[in-house]
């Protein structure tokens, strides 16, 4: 071999060597880091259920078309209380059986409460919202569920415990709907709390009056008390998920191998501020290539989710 070519092939070896050592202390120094014991068990990874199902407290629902009451209603709201201080007057009205957009709140949700839902998720918005918007789907929910339990109050109040109940029963479906069909982990949360006030509503209802009945009371609570610990498990996760500071080791395994995709799509959420938290720049650049390789994900949620977590700034982290 001539001079000449002896001293290509060198180069040639010497670059592919220093691009192999490149790549590997790269990779070895952008890593997003280990999860804790938080993350670590398999049953943390696991779905949460509710051992007891609401239907006998839920209206015979055929046909379809609930989703689409529940985003007509969720829209309605928007419309009606575009402000904190018009969905206050709302949320505190003190004759809520003579609100108008109350009483037209409850006819879509008691409609909805009639029928099936046909998609696996409801989604509120056109696109998977961004963090901050998060909390504005989670209020409106709240405020719904809240301005209609607060009807049923009011008929239990004036006598009228049928017409609670057909309230209560239609906020109790729209709570388990939320739960089973909700995307995003605000959604299903807020259905946990409206299948919480609907069974307090409904305890009522069954306790005195009219429509006492100690079956259905027996029944309501032992509801209630599968309800408390749903709730609790899911409150208890929540606390790793969904925190100020976020472990970005810990989001990574969630979005890997958690079984549920709300919690996932909560975890790729949550290392868009883990991003800037961390004070390494390896682990931020490691936390950007986890959620770029997530843009080309296969799942439409997951992949709009970390493009909203890409685009998440210092800025937004501080109105959350």
């Amino acid at each position: 071999m001539s001079g000449y070519k002896l001293g290509i092939a060198i180069v040639a070896a010497l670059v592919i060597l220093g691009g192999v050592l490149f790549w590997f202390t790269t990779q070895k120094s952008l890593h997003i880091g280990p999860p804790t014991e938080a993350t670590a068990s398999l049953s943390f990874m696991r779905p949460i259920g509710l051992t007891r199902t609401p239907h006998a407290f839920m209206p015979i629902a055929s046909g379809g078309g609930a989703g689409r009451l529940y985003v007509k209603a969720y829209r309605y709201l928007a419309e009606n209380a575009a402000t904190s201080a018009a969905a206050a007057k709302i949320d505190t009205c003190p004759f809520p059986e003579k609100n108008a957009v109350i009483l037209h709140l409850a006819k879509l949700v008691e409609m909805a409460a009639g029928r099936t839902i046909s998609h696996r998720y409801i989604v509120f918005t056109k696109t998977i919202p961004a963090l901050a918007a998060n909390n504005v789907v989670k209020t409106r929910l709240n405020d719904l569920a809240t301005a209609i339990s607060d009807l049923g109050e009011a008929y239990l109040v004036e006598k009228h415990p049928m017409h609670a109940k057909v309230v209560f029963d239609a906020v109790m479906a729209l709570g388990y709907r939320l739960w089973i069909h909700g995307l995003l982990i605000d959604v299903r949360s807020c259905g946990l709390g409206a299948m919480s006030s609907a069974t307090a509503g409904l305890r009522q209802v069954y306790s005195s009056g009219a429509m006492k009945n100690r079956q259905d009371h027996h029944a309501i609570d032992a509801f209630r008390r599968s309800l408390r610990t749903t709730t609790h498990k899911w409150l208890a996760k929540l606390r790793v998920v969904d925190t100020i500071n976020p472990i970005p080791g810990d989001m990574a395994n969630v979005v890997r191998h958690d079984q549920d995709m709300s919690w996932r799509l909560a975890a790729i959420n949550e290392l868009g501020v883990a991003r800037w938290n961390v004070t390494s720049r390896s682990q931020r650049q490691a936390i950007i290539n986890f959620l770029t390789r997530l843009e080309h994900s296969s799942n439409p949620y997951m992949r709009q989710t970390a493009q909203n977590a890409l685009s998440l700034t210092v800025s937004d982290i501080n109105q959350l």
